[in-house]
């Protein structure tokens, strides 16, 4: 029986990995502001959720993508939290890393946006390029992302190869939507 209930823990929904919804992060910003005790307090208010997923740096919290409006100046940061029971808390942390795709999810991508412009234009399926990233182009890395304050686009570095080439370093961006990673070509 205690080989079953382990089993069942292992499963449950209350242990999984969990993430915070908006209003989760929200209350965590107006909890970190309050205790600030700034004489003049920012409105902060969290506009869009992105994407959550857990610190590269950190392995007890997440970062989490959003847009946030904070007197007028809009656009999008990565916040650190970290769960104490229900409730998620701020980390104040400046410069807290987003991880980006893995290079076989930017693989695939690049490889899936290739293939849509080749089947768009004609022209550019004749494109050596095109061919190379629909078939044999291979992402090795992709590191160092940074947000795009304005766009919540990530910027990475990458490592790219073709066969009997040299490696190529070259920046790649991304961005996260509700249905996951899309490549943004330059």
């Amino acid at each position: 029986m205690t080989l079953l209930a382990a089993a069942l823990l292992a499963v449950s929904p209350a242990h999984a990995a969990s993430t915070p919804t908006q209003q989760q992060i929200q209350a965590a910003v107006d909890a970190g502001i309050a205790k600030s005790r700034a004489t003049l307090p920012i409105a902060m208010r969290v506009t869009s959720l992105l994407g959550c997923q857990p610190s590269p740096e950190v392995p007890a919290e997440v970062v989490c993508l959003v847009g946030m409006s904070a007197a007028m100046r809009d656009g999008y940061v990565v916040l650190p939290l970290r769960q104490d029971g229900a409730e998620w808390i701020g980390v104040e942390r400046k410069h807290a890393q987003y991880p980006g795709p893995t290079p076989a999810e930017a693989q695939a991508l690049i490889r899936a946006w290739a293939t849509e412009l080749a089947a768009a234009d004609p022209e550019a399926a004749k494109d050596e390029q095109i061919q190379q990233a629909m078939t044999t182009l291979q992402v090795k890395a992709v590191d160092n992302c940074e947000v795009i304050r304005k766009s919540g686009i990530l910027h990475c570095e990458a490592t790219l190869s073709l066969p009997a080439k040299p490696a190529i370093k070259t920046d790649l961006k991304f961005a996260l939507d509700g249905k996951g990673w899309r490549y943004v070509p330059r």
